[in-house]
């Protein structure tokens, strides 16, 4: 049986022995297992001669002049590649004290002279063996963590008990993280949370990928909003994926972050400034625009098979202007206001109340089945707005003329429904104010 060389280069055996006659010998016999040989005739040689080849396995002789083979096994074991290279030691001293000795130095097997071949010979095999192994594993570390120090978002990678297994070097000081070690369990900042409406704590979110296997072909992409000591804010993308090996099984989960404070504090404004485009600044209602998207939304989602209907009621306040000049501007802006609160209280969640412009108001119903739940809904909105309103210690009040067109009943495209809708209101303007009317259904 001899080493298996076809994948690899020729492994380098060292061997160290004074005795010429066995130096020869099992350099020779090395040789015939596949290996290419040094030699070296005392310990000191040994050790220099080790720094310059980094043999595959040392056979060392223990008994020799200058430094034995116990002294020279400990200097190898001191080198820097010296701490994997195996060592066989190979000498006549059988006392207990001499083996206890040589494995304490680091020997990894002891062969006593005379030498039994067919021992020596799977001694070596199956140590080279192991340690080109071994090698190749340290080979695959050092480029794993090459690869994940490439990235330059953090990087760690986690068991399944969430201990910290890789780490690249910009993970360690990023803000998202605890003290980070390999080995330690890993730890978020305390106040790391995801950023939605569950406030969930970050690690409950990673324990909840590791319990549940539906989770685990997927990559879980979430946003990070972070609290540190003192009260900064701090964004960061988290990217999580569960690691498996040959038959599928989950070993680990590798997660990569990415600050993204910059981006969502522009998104934020963003987000910020949209809202205030599509409000109104006095009451904080929508203002027209959001209106008219909501409205051209509506009608897209509905197949005009559906029963339910949308609903839109234009609300113009009577007698508002009296008040305006009356008691001021800045009484008419407090009566506006009461209003909107008055109008938004009534309606449920999902439909829009909205100020279109001056003392006129939009509302947008959806989902109603019942033209008579439209008309109870509008009675109890003008009377809503009837109640008095006290402004400056006097009792005001106000009344609304509301004209009504409901989708697809009287009109068959947004335009249509705002223009029968409006046509309704001046009806009741015209009629006397202070009232409700439908628009005319399509003929």
């Amino acid at each position: 049986m001899t080493l298996d060389t076809n994948t690899e280069e020729r492994p380098l055996a060292l061997v160290v022995d004074d005795d010429p006659v066995l130096r020869l010998a099992v350099k020779q016999f090395v040789e015939r297992l596949g290996f290419e040989t040094q030699v070296a005739t005392d310990g000191r040689a040994a050790v220099e001669l080790f720094t310059k080849v980094c043999p595959d396995i040392v056979l060392l002789d223990a008994a020799m002049p200058e430094m034995d083979g116990f002294a020279a096994c400990a200097a190898m074991r001191a080198l820097p590649e010296g701490a994997h290279v195996p060592v066989i030691m190979i000498t006549v001293y059988e006392d207990e004290s001499s083996v206890d000795q040589a494995f304490n130095v680091g020997a990894d097997e002891y062969i006593t002279k005379p030498i039994h071949w067919a021992v020596l010979r799977n001694r070596v095999l199956h140590l080279v063996s192991s340690y080109r192994a071994e090698r190749q594993l340290r080979d695959d570390h050092a480029f794993f963590q090459s690869l994940v120090d490439s990235i330059p978002d953090p990087t760690v990678v986690v068991d399944t008990n969430l201990v910290v297994r890789w780490v690249n070097s910009s993970a360690p000081g990023f803000f998202a993280f605890e003290a980070i070690s390999l080995g330690d369990p890993l730890a978020f900042h305390a106040k790391a949370t995801i950023d939605d409406d569950s406030d969930t704590p970050l690690l409950s979110l990673i324990t909840n990928i590791v319990t549940h296997p539906k989770h685990q072909n997927e990559t879980i992409e979430c946003v990070l909003s972070v609290g540190t000591a003192h009260d900064n804010r701090f964004f960061a993308q988290l990217h999580a994926r569960a690691l498996r090996g040959v038959q599928g099984q989950v070993h680990g989960f590798i997660l990569r972050l990415q600050d993204v404070t910059t981006r969502e504090r522009l998104r934020s404004e963003a987000s910020h400034l949209g809202d205030l485009a599509r409000h109104d600044s006095l009451t904080g209602l929508a203002n027209r625009m959001l209106f008219e998207e909501r409205l051209r939304s509506l009608i897209a989602r509905h197949d005009g098979t559906d029963e339910r209907r949308v609903a839109l009621l234009f609300l113009d306040l009577d007698g508002f202007k009296a008040i305006n000049d009356s008691y001021g501007h800045a009484a008419g802006d407090q009566l506006l206001r009461a209003v909107a609160g008055r109008l938004e209280s009534l309606v449920r969640r999902g439909d829009l109340v909205s100020r279109l412009g001056g003392d006129e108001f939009g509302i947008l119903l959806t989902e109603v089945a019942d033209l008579d739940v439209i008309k109870m809904l509008a009675e109890r909105l003008l009377d809503s707005v009837r109640a008095p309103v006290v402004i400056g210690g006097e009792s005001c009040s106000v009344s609304a003329s509301i004209g009504i067109g409901v989708f697809p009943d009287h009109a068959e495209s947004g335009e249509d429904l705002e223009r029968c809708a409006d046509s309704a209101m001046y009806r009741v303007k015209n009629a006397g104010k202070s009232g409700i009317r439908f628009a005319e259904p399509i003929r």
